[in-house]
């Protein structure tokens, strides 16, 4: 019997209509493994934080499968990948980037697999499903949604309008892929693209401009 962690990075439980919400996170919970003992994380924070419940977890994990939301580029939106995690080497100041960024609050797989490899917390066997969305996503969903209301002038709950047929079906080509990852691992899918630290995603603007910044403010002028 494997031990599995499944974690949804980005996981938005107040927005039925985005892939990784309430509709897959259903999906999921409804699936059996009865050959393993599975753990499904809603990993809806920083990095590091997810980082350190992983340490402070008493189990071994024999492999981990990510699902997450990403603007990697080259595939049309809505495309969903299978990676195996490779990792690589980065030098000090580019892991110490991905923690900076990482304790702002951003929710990134790519800080995360990175942060985890240099901690050692990751099993041999680490898949990443991967959706390709725009960064804008939840947020257009939910401007989406208020234009309606005052369009029609109606009061509606924000986040609980029904999922498009085009994400419905992201939601149940993610469910298959997971439920092949969780049970039979690397060789159970279909096809694997391998993700390194060659491919990873470049670090928010925002983040480094802020620094720099704040390193100027607290320099003193001679």
């Amino acid at each position: 019997m494997a031990t599995v962690a499944l974690g949804l990075v980005g996981y938005y439980q107040f927005i039925r209509g985005y892939p990784l919400g309430p509709e897959l996170m259903e999906r999921l919970e409804a699936l059996a493994w009865p050959a393993h003992n599975v753990e499904i994380k809603e990993m809806n924070w920083g990095p590091v934080a997810i980082v350190q419940d992983f340490q402070a977890s008493s189990t071994e994990y024999d492999r981990i499968v990510l699902i997450s939301a990403v603007k990697r580029g080259g595939k049309s939106s809505g495309t969903v990948t299978c990676r195996q995690w490779t990792g690589g080497e980065l030098d000090v100041l580019a892991v110490q980037d991905r923690v900076f960024e990482a304790v702002t609050g951003i929710i990134s797989v790519d800080n995360l697999l990175v942060i985890g490899e240099h901690f050692g917390i990751w099993p041999k066997e680490m898949i990443v499903i991967e959706v390709e969305l725009p960064d804008e996503s939840v947020g257009n969903l939910v401007l989406d949604e208020l234009h309606h209301d005052l369009q029609t002038g109606k009061t509606t709950i924000v986040g609980d309008n029904p999922m498009a047929e085009r994400d419905l079906n992201i939601v149940k080509e993610i469910t298959a892929l997971a439920q092949l990852a969780v049970a039979g691992g690397l060789s159970a899918l279909p096809h694997v693209v391998p993700l390194s630290v060659k491919d990873l995603n470049p670090l928010a603007d925002v983040c480094h401009n802020q620094l720099i910044d704040d390193i100027r403010l607290s320099t003193p002028l001679n």
